[in-house]
């Protein structure tokens, strides 16, 4: 150990705790602690249209954000994880147009093709700056495996309302 590197250690944050949750087939957890935001009152027409399949929001309290799912990282960017597993394909983003942010603000931790846990952190994201950039900040878990999913009979259903909790249950698939 050189003598400064106590300084170094100090001034890394540290890696964020993972949050427990009743993992069960089927279940898409809250993936941050905040209000909840109705499909139709997302601030992103995309999102908000289903145009990539059933979503819910939450208006984040803090800028941690959790896997709603346990699966395989399929794509891991600052500001966007899609996580898969057997049944369920999601999306999880943050705010909107923040791809335009280049990663500014945004600590991921997790990498492409890495296995997940639901209630694993995948990213910090600092809400001042995303603000700054003119962004909205809401974080969104999009259900993109929907269609395949209602051909098969079965459907996705929103559970949360008011605020939630990181991990509490967000959306069913029945």
């Amino acid at each position: 150990m050189k003598v400064f590197d106590f300084l170094k250690k100090a001034a890394e944050p540290a890696k964020p705790h993972a949050i427990a949750v009743d993992a069960q087939p089927g279940m898409i957890f809250a993936p941050a602690s905040g209000q909840t935001v109705r499909m139709a009152e997302l601030p992103d027409p995309v999102f908000a249209g289903g145009a990539m399949g059933k979503t819910l929001g939450v208006s984040p309290d803090e800028g941690l954000v959790y896997a709603p799912i346990s699966g395989t990282a399929q794509v891991a960017m600052p500001h966007a994880f899609g996580i898969a597993n057997d049944e369920t394909e999601v999306l999880k983003h943050v705010g909107v147009d923040t791809v335009e942010m280049n990663g500014d603000g945004f600590e991921v931790k997790v990498e492409k093709n890495q296995r997940v846990k639901a209630g694993e952190p995948l990213l910090r994201f600092d809400k001042h700056k995303v603000a700054e950039a003119g962004r909205a900040g809401a974080v969104t878990v999009i259900v993109t495996n929907t269609e395949d999913l209602e051909a098969s009979d079965k459907s996705v259903v929103p559970l949360a309302t008011g605020s939630v909790s990181a991990g509490d249950p967000f959306v069913s698939i029945r």
